[in-house]
């Protein structure tokens, strides 16, 4: 991001987030630093830190979504990134043709695709609007085309940031569900949460990040006592 008008080269750090550089002519965001992680298949990692740690840019770079300025990334295996279910989206489009574009950014084989659409429609719940288009959809509507898009997941390292939660009740089960066999069948999991249950449930190791680095990493009980330590000694300062 360039900024005009700078003049003073200098480094700001607030009470949350990465380290700022301010350089002549730009401001930089060190989002993260000598971060190294190996996973193997079978490994079920979850993160954990304030707003602005670091968290959802490690698991972007890691779904390919940003690209590293220094460093090396190297996966083996297909990655699905949960966190953008909702992306891309065409609102004039309908919600059948949405999920098919859907599929066809997922990589569902071409003659799948009718398939796995009408396995999205029947999550929904939409009925006759999964023909209308998008922008006809009140909020909780186009919240049930999202979230039934979980039904396209595939992949062999599953990368969350968030559980998704469903406002509407009558979807929750389900989508828990469809969530948990997703998590299940998947070869590596990455997820980023503050829930100290959606944690302890679903990872077997915890990486608690601050400032962009990795400030501790182990077993998910140990780390997360030091961290919700951390947190209570930063509220009562």
């Amino acid at each position: 991001m360039r900024k005009a008008g700078i003049s003073d080269k200098a480094t700001e750090k607030g009470s949350v987030g990465a380290q700022v550089t301010i350089a002549k002519r730009y401001l930089e965001v060190a989002a993260l630093r000598d971060v190294s992680l190996s996973l193997r298949q079978g490994d079920r990692v979850g993160l954990v830190g304030i707003n602005g740690s670091g968290k959802s840019t490690l698991l972007k770079l890691c779904a390919g979504a940003l690209t590293a300025q220094k460093g090396t990334i190297e996966i083996e295996g297909r990655v699905s990134p949960q966190f953008s279910l909702g992306s891309g989206i065409k609102t004039e489009l309908s919600g059948r043709r949405n999920a098919e574009l859907k599929c066809l950014y997922m990589g569902v084989p071409q003659r799948n695709i009718l398939q796995h659409v009408e396995e999205v429609k029947a999550l929904s719940g939409l009925g006759g609007y999964f023909e209308l288009p998008v922008k006809s959809y009140s909020a909780g509507m186009r919240s049930r085309l999202v979230m039934s898009f979980l039904r396209l997941v595939r992949g062999d390292i599953l990368i969350m940031d968030e559980w998704v939660n469903v406002a509407d009740p009558t979807l929750n089960s389900t989508i828990g569900g469809l969530q948990s066999r997703i998590i299940e069948r998947s070869k590596i999991l990455m997820l980023a949460s503050h829930s100290r249950r959606v944690l302890e449930e679903w990872v077997n190791t915890l990486v608690w990040l601050e400032n962009g680095q990795i400030r501790a990493h182990g077993p998910v009980d140990k780390v997360y006592e030091e961290y919700q330590s951390w947190m209570d000694s930063r509220k009562k300062g």
